[in-house]
């Protein structure tokens, strides 16, 4: 009997592992594939990924049997030079033999950044990105047509020569399609609550380095907020800088501003950045802590010490300010 269960458990182990390293390699692992190739008609996919360079292990098959996709792979020239995985390299074949680009924001990215980013990659002009957002119907508040906050960072894929507005309606509709209008926004006041979590998840977002903290430094904030007490966060008045600094000094924090949480009382009038969705979660679900503090290890892990007073929060600085990394 022991024998049995010991065999069942290694057989369950084994099964949990593989359905692991299945996602891993078919959903996160990465592959650099830069070629300009051509399927043709009658050619078995097989003879394609040979072509590219992937390897056609059992998690590929797998993957072929389980989705199907092997046969909705259209012929066509392919030209691919880019990071994809095997399910982004697949959807572009399933999608025809059309020019990709491939655009990632970056976490903490703010509005500006991302039209910079969308303009280097020749998807959209300065000009055309401006007048969108003017026209542009969306479901949450945009306080003065600020639209930061809004533009999710994931990784997204457009066909060279997309139009410009569906480029910008794609990624303002990833936001509501994941965070949609009928669970956070049902009425005016619903809205209004939960742009203020968005506002406290983008300043997450910019002071967190190690997505575990996330939920931890946002704790600290709706604590403080709770109190009375000032946010107090770098992270916004880097934001008035436009994050060009590597450094806060006390100078800096005696700026007139809106975003400046040192000097002003409750939350800057919008969000700092655009934030992820981790940063979105610690915010819309805050934990429980009794932190109203938190700075640098000095240590060079990119981790923070939490406290829950102003002393130790002060001694913590004292003792550990000047070690040795």
């Amino acid at each position: 009997m022991k024998a049995i269960k010991i065999f069942i458990f290694s057989i369950v182990i084994m099964f949990f592992f593989g359905i692991t390293s299945y996602y891993y390699k078919i959903h996160i692992k990465e592959i650099v594939i830069k070629k300009d190739v051509e399927f043709k008609k009658g050619e078995s996919v097989g003879e394609f990924l040979d072509k590219v360079g992937i390897d056609q292990d059992i998690f590929l098959k797998v993957y072929f049997k389980v989705s199907g996709i092997s046969s909705e792979v259209k012929a066509g020239h392919y030209k691919l030079d880019s990071n994809y995985t095997i399910s982004e390299f697949f959807q572009i074949l399933k999608e025809g033999s059309f020019e990709i680009v491939k655009v990632t924001i970056p976490e903490g990215f703010t509005v500006k950044q991302i039209k910079k980013l969308l303009i280097s990659k020749n998807m959209i002009t300065e000009l055309e990105f401006e007048n969108i957002l003017k026209d542009i119907k969306f479901p949450y508040p945009t306080p003065n047509n600020n639209f930061e906050g809004y533009f999710l960072p994931e990784t997204y894929h457009f066909v060279i020569g997309t139009n410009s507005e569906v480029i910008i309606e794609t990624i303002l509709g990833e936001f509501v399609k994941q965070f949609p209008v009928e669970i956070y926004g049902e009425t005016v006041e619903d809205k209004e609550n939960f742009y203020k979590k968005i506002i406290i998840a983008s300043i997450v977002e910019r002071e967190a380095v190690l997505d575990e903290e996330k939920p931890l430094i946002s704790s600290v904030f709706y604590n403080r907020i709770k109190k009375g007490m000032k946010l107090q966060s770098d992270a916004t008045v880097n934001y008035i800088f436009g994050y060009e600094k590597k450094r806060i000094y006390y100078k800096d924090l005696k700026i007139n501003s809106p975003y400046n949480t040192y000097k002003n009382y409750g939350l800057p009038p919008s969000p700092i950045g655009n934030p992820g969705k981790l940063a979105i979660e610690a915010s819309l679900n805050p934990v429980r802590t009794g932190y109203y503090f938190f700075v640098a290890t000095y240590d060079g892990t990119n981790s923070h010490h939490f406290t829950k007073t102003y002393k130790e929060h002060v001694n913590y600085q004292r003792k550990n300010k000047n070690k040795p990394k």
